[in-house]
């Protein structure tokens, strides 16, 4: 075993982990590549060496935080590194990947929650209300406090609509953030070892040239059918199907602008940041509107067999 190498992948995952924490703003942005440093020794390495780090991290997390953050981070943050680094040592598809990093903490924190409040006998809708409109009026407090009255109000105004369809919501934020997030720090991963050991076998594609499989596409019109059934539990489930492929088709067409700026020929850190910019504005919807035109549309001619280098 390298104990050099879990050595620092250790400290480097402790580190960005409890970052989440100490530092403001930073912080929740560093924590969200917590499982970086262990996709990277698991697949550089070996699987002993990313369980090894695996579980001195949880050790380390559980004396820094108590057995609350260990548990956390073992089912969300180490999970996610299991299937994103099993992924690629498997030489799964990039969205294959993607998906199986991103739905595995998922479905096990899913699981925890299930088994608790069928064993406290709990409806989970109703105490996630509750807790929320807790939390809404607390803060409503604090705005009348501070003066702030008319921001009180339509706080507690809005409240009972706006939690009612968070909460009925949360299914597809959840899934979409978590794949969101595995695809993030599969990318990063990707890039440190290619830099290191040379390019992966699943890394023959640039992210400029990946296309969300044809067949997907309907999904999102399945969707969008059931979005329009008069009944809210359909109308529900669509929304949530919804959040699903608009992260899907929000990403193909990323893709498609990193590809016209790369043949642009524009340096990479100016291409993130205008990639950003667009990201961040109103104008995402139209990077959506791209990604799904693109199904019928192959602007970029990258559905015909590309030789990897």
């Amino acid at each position: 075993m390298n104990y050099r190498a879990v050595f620092i992948a250790t400290i480097e995952t402790v580190g960005l982990y409890v970052a989440g924490f100490i530092i403001p703003l930073l912080g929740q942005a560093l924590i969200l590549f917590t499982p970086v440093p262990i996709i990277i020794i698991w697949v550089r390495n070996g699987r002993r060496e990313g369980l090894a780090v695996l579980c001195a991290a949880g050790v380390l997390a559980a004396m820094l935080g108590g057995w609350q953050a260990s548990i956390f981070f073992l089912a969300s943050f180490g999970l996610m590194a299991l299937g994103t680094a099993e992924g690629i040592r498997k030489n799964l598809k990039a969205e294959q990947i993607a998906l199986l990093g991103g739905l595995l903490p998922v479905v096990v924190i899913g699981l925890i929650l299930a088994f608790y409040f069928i064993g406290n006998g709990k409806n989970p809708v109703t105490t996630a209300e509750s807790y929320l409109r807790a939390s809404v009026a607390e803060a409503a407090k604090l705005y009348t406090s501070l003066k702030l009255t008319e921001i009180a109000t339509v706080a507690s105004e809005a409240s009972d609509k706006f939690i009612h369809y968070l909460v009925r919501l949360v299914p597809g934020i959840a899934i979409a953030t978590s794949v969101v997030q595995a695809a993030c720090c599969y990318g990063v991963a990707k890039s440190v070892i290619a830099r290191k050991q040379g390019p992966l076998p699943v890394a023959g594609r640039s992210f400029a040239l990946w296309f969300a499989p044809d067949a997907w596409v309907w999904g999102l019109i399945t969707a969008l059918a059931l979005v329009t059934v008069p009944r809210e539990i359909s109308r529900l489930i669509g929304w949530n199907l919804l959040i699903l492929f608009a992260v899907v088709y929000l990403a193909q067409g990323t893709a498609i602008l990193d590809f016209y700026l790369r043949k642009a020929r524009v340096k990479s850190y100016i291409r993130g940041l205008i990639i950003a910019l667009i990201l961040a504005m109103p104008a995402v919807v139209f990077v959506i509107a791209l990604g799904i035109v693109v199904v019928w549309a192959d602007v970029r001619k990258v559905r015909r067999p590309i030789q990897t280098t």
